[in-house]
């Protein structure tokens, strides 16, 4: 009987023809399947990446417009004093403040009071801030107010309230009429402007009558 004596090597068995044509079709098989899950990663990676960029654009499209604050053109606010009288407000433009939204700012707003009635006074200026809760509007740069009866003023600051008409300053005032000229250092007219009130050095020039 024959027997495998130590130290020989053992024959590898051979491939056989039918094993071969196996193994060559099962390498692209492989490739393919390699090929489909890296496919599937990747439309995964996709996916998610768009869905958290949605969220990303939608989340800035929401801060953004949390941080633009209102703003008309041409805004135009009415109403009517304690008294009566019907105000109307208009401006080029109103802001509404982003951290306060009971204050409003105003482009070179205008102020009509006794709007509609045969002869109303105006209140004019560059800014103006309007603050809804209190009804008060207050008017800076360059302001002017002119009064039916033919009075002109000028001033840096005119505090209003809408509610009673009641007008005041501390910045100065300065103006003409057909009685004279006046200016002061603060000034408060109320009264529907038949009570005026001047203050700190008072300078009062009266035009005689003819």
């Amino acid at each position: 009987m024959l027997t495998q004596t130590d130290g020989a090597s053992a024959v590898p068995p051979t491939e056989s023809a039918a094993e071969r044509a196996r193994n060559r079709r099962r390498k692209p098989v492989r490739r393919l399947r390699l090929a489909l899950a890296v496919f599937a990663i990747g439309v995964g990676v996709a996916v998610v990446g768009q869905a958290s960029w949605r969220s990303f654009a939608s989340n800035k499209l929401q801060t953004q417009a949390a941080a633009t604050p209102l703003v008309l053109n041409k805004p135009r606010f009415t109403g009517v004093l304690k008294d009566g009288r019907a105000f109307l407000i208009t401006a080029d433009h109103a802001e509404r403040d982003l951290k306060d939204e009971n204050l409003v700012r105003l482009t070179t707003p205008i102020l009509v009071r006794g709007y509609g009635a045969p002869n109303p006074s105006q209140a004019t200026a560059k800014t103006g801030l309007y603050r809804e809760a209190e009804h008060t509007l207050l008017l800076a740069d360059d302001v002017k107010i002119t009064s039916s009866e033919g009075y002109a003023f000028d001033a840096p600051r005119a505090l209003i309230d809408m509610r009673t008409g009641e007008v005041s300053g501390d910045a100065g005032i300065a103006g003409t009429g057909p009685k004279g000229s006046t200016q002061a250092n603060s000034y408060n007219v109320t009264n529907k402007g038949d009570r005026v009130v001047l203050k700190g050095r008072v300078h009062t020039r009266l035009e005689r009558g003819r």
